[in-house]
């Protein structure tokens, strides 16, 4: 794949992530009911601005900006080194992430973030991954049996990484990457499945061209047989897992009107609904990024988080220049989400 391509892939998928994420921010703590009060029947299509008319991304963003400088990091300090190396680094990085949110503004050592202003403010953290982090710090044991879907909504960049850097690293170490991410706060095997599964897929949807649904199932459908094959299993946790994946590419293929479908698939406060719903979503409107998005966010549950992730494998599948310039015009801090998925894409990460 030409550089020019596969850097507008890398963008895609990380702006794509906080595009999704802004739009569905807006009605997070919404019903249905009350979104189509708010924005008619089609529900919430563009951003809600602030008083200086932009678009804010929330915690699902932010932590993902920290999870690809924690792994550039580690990658430049261990010169591209074993999984178990960069995690030191990552989880420092979601410590200078938990400053940002329980802090006093200031430079933080290895960390370009903490210049930015605009990432010291608390758009509604997850409770889960605030108190393990503090835990950490104390030096107290942090081991939760927690499922939410804060593990799987910032592991992105780790697909994106993978996608650049293919001969460094295979499909198996995305997996283990990612899902290794997520247990630094999440424990619980769904959110490490849930995790991994988004990884690998981001990777693929990065690699591969001319994607449609037939060939996203394939996708999706190849992830699921290597975890089940690396992680070796059969346990009701990983056939649930399974269960859901499947139901929600079921669903996408079926002519039920896509609310409904999201509703037999949950609400997306936990990891496996809310990849579920980003799945289904993509599978759906796998040609057109608004449609995608708009699809994710309007529902009763967690809409920025699976608006983030649907944003995600679209923005691997169409690339930045797929994103209609409305959704990009507003966003906060685009610049900075830009030079963050460069660094990604590039071979020496600076």
């Amino acid at each position: 794949m030409e550089y020019s391509r596969l850097q507008d892939k890398c963008r895609g998928a990380l702006v794509g992530g906080a595009v999704g994420d802004a739009l569905g921010y807006a009605v997070e703590f919404d019903s249905l009911e009350e979104i189509i009060e708010r924005f008619g029947e089609k529900g919430i299509t563009r951003y809600v601005t602030d008083a200086c008319g932009m678009a804010r991304f929330s915690d699902d963003t932010q932590m993902s900006l920290f999870t690809q400088e924690g792994l550039c990091n580690g990658i430049i300090a261990t010169e591209f080194g074993m999984i178990e190396e960069l995690m030191p680094y990552i989880e420092k990085s979601y410590l200078d992430w938990l400053t940002t949110q329980r802090g006093t503004q200031e430079d933080l050592p290895d960390s370009r973030l903490s210049h930015v202003d605009e990432l010291w403010v608390a758009r509604a953290p997850g409770i889960t991954c605030l108190n393990a982090l503090e835990n950490i710090r104390a030096g107290i044991n942090h081991r939760n049996d927690s499922k939410g879907c804060g593990g799987v909504m910032r592991v992105a960049p780790v697909g994106i990484f993978c996608a650049a850097h293919s001969d460094l690293y295979d499909y198996e170490d995305t997996a283990r990457l990612a899902g290794m991410a997520a247990e630094i706060t999440h424990h619980h095997r769904m959110s490490t499945y849930a995790s991994a599964l988004l990884a690998t897929t981001v990777r693929d949807c990065i690699g591969k061209s001319n994607i449609r649904r037939l060939e996203f199932e394939w996708i999706v459908e190849g992830g699921l047989i290597m975890l089940k094959k690396y992680y070796d299993d059969e346990s009701k946790i990983m056939a649930e897992f399974s269960a859901i994946i499947h139901r929600a590419m079921s669903l996408a293929k079926s002519d039920i009107p896509e609310r409904d479908a999201i509703r037999k698939l949950g609400q997306g406060w936990i990891a496996e609904e809310a990849l579920a719903i980003a799945i289904f979503s993509v599978m759906r409107h796998v040609g057109d990024f608004e449609k995608c998005v708009v699809c994710a966010v309007n529902h009763d549950g967690d809409s920025d988080s699976t608006g983030a992730i649907a944003g995600n494998i679209i923005g691997a599948i169409l690339g930045y220049s797929a994103i209609p310039s409305y959704f990009l015009d507003n966003l906060e801090i685009l610049h900075v989400l830009e030079s963050v998925a460069d660094e990604l894409c590039d071979a020496d990460p600076i």
